[in-house]
């Protein structure tokens, strides 16, 4: 009985993925670190779970059973491109998606904003019209 009640209780305490760091229809393969069996193929949210369990998983991806077929769980040590495949759900390690959802909320580096200023100053310079444009060109009519 505790080998079941301690699984549950690690899935409810693990952390949230962003919704953007899931794919429904589609799976990553290759660079297989694990093959879980028990509850981590019963759902992608328990393979999300077990995923983040493990500090060397980088993604994971998930298959219902159908038919004979029994359901599955891949822990992928990588990111590699996701896959169309239907029914399938794949998705980011929560431990990845916080960092990539951190980077994107850090204010830019030096050679970020000198970059910026480099774009905002080219902007500047470029020629543009004072004469105001009534139609498109190549548009029927103009």
């Amino acid at each position: 009985m505790m080998a079941l009640i301690l699984p549950l209780l690690l899935l409810i305490a693990a952390p949230a993925v962003p919704a953007g760091a899931i794919m429904i229809d589609h799976e990553r393969r290759g660079g297989v670190i694990e093959r879980p069996d028990g509850l981590a193929v019963v759902s992608a949210n328990a393979c999300a779970a077990v995923c983040g369990l493990r500090e060397d998983c980088m993604t994971w991806s998930w298959r219902p059973a159908a038919g004979e077929r029994a359901g599955s769980c891949a822990l992928l040590g990588a990111v590699r491109p996701a896959l169309p495949s239907p029914g399938s759900v794949t998705g980011l390690s929560p431990a990845l998606a916080a960092r990539i959802e951190a980077a994107g909320e850090r204010a830019p580096n030096a050679r970020e904003r000198a970059a910026l200023e480099a774009l905002d100053a080219s902007d500047a310079r470029r020629p543009r019209s004072t004469q105001p444009r009534d139609r498109e060109p190549g548009l029927a009519g103009g």
